[in-house]
């Protein structure tokens, strides 16, 4: 009976040790990968298919730099920052005005700053059919 005591208390310190474990780690999901606090800042017609998106973090201060998050998608009706904040940017840059141009599936971008990220794989869904462009960038830094 007594290791059937231990058995028990041991069976009850490590469950409660795992939910501490996976109630911190969501905790910490919610707290670094949450909602950004983003406002939509401007749509231009890539392609026939395709639109570009740039939103501008709205947080921070003087002491924080500009942030504008890139994304591909098809024609959006209605406040496209609903359907914005399911999706991932292809790009976050600290300028605005990089150049996009496209042709057929192929996106090319231009940009003269600061470059956070960038993937050159996106997919988004335009009327029912999935499209998956081809983005080229170059990027030219500034000191």
């Amino acid at each position: 009976m007594p290791n059937s005591t231990v058995i028990k208390s041991l069976h009850c310190t490590l469950t409660a040790a795992l939910l501490l474990l996976v109630g911190g780690y969501a905790a910490y999901q919610y707290y670094f990968n949450g909602p950004r606090d983003d406002v939509f800042f401007s749509r231009q017609k890539v392609t026939d298919t395709t639109f570009l998106y740039i939103t501008r973090y709205k947080g921070g201060g003087a002491t924080v730099s500009e942030v504008y998050r890139y994304y591909l998608d098809g024609n959006l009706s209605g406040d496209p920052m609903e359907h914005l904040k399911s999706r991932a940017p292809f790009l976050v840059s600290a300028v605005s005005n990089a150049k996009v141009m496209g042709y057929g599936s192929h996106v090319n971008v231009t940009l003269t700053g600061r470059v956070y990220s960038f993937t050159n794989s996106d997919l988004f869904y335009s009327d029912g059919v999935a499209i998956m462009p081809v983005i080229s960038f170059t990027a030219n830094g500034v000191r």
